[in-house]
């Protein structure tokens, strides 16, 4: 399934420095139709070292947030699937 951005968004402090960016992410599978809808934060610890998001790029940014994506939807080994009764 092909990933792709629909918004990229910066969330402020309170001082007014750019402390967050939430990247939207959907992708849908034509053949069975099958979809994701994601929102995902990249915050200062998840750039580069020494980049900023003024200096950041988007591609970059959506790069880290594909990456969080498939972390966070990565079947773990502990999960145990219960069948509904």
């Amino acid at each position: 399934m092909d990933i792709k951005a629909n918004s990229l968004n910066y969330n402020f402090a309170n001082d007014g420095s750019i402390d967050s960016a939430q990247v939207g992410l959907y992708g849908r599978d034509a053949t069975s139709g099958n979809y994701i809808n994601a929102q995902i934060k990249v915050e200062q610890a998840d750039l580069a070292e020494g980049a900023t998001f003024l200096t950041a790029s988007m591609a970059d940014m959506v790069a880290i947030a594909k990456k969080k994506l498939a972390a966070d939807t990565a079947l773990k080994d502990a999960t145990v699937i219960t069948p509904a009764q």
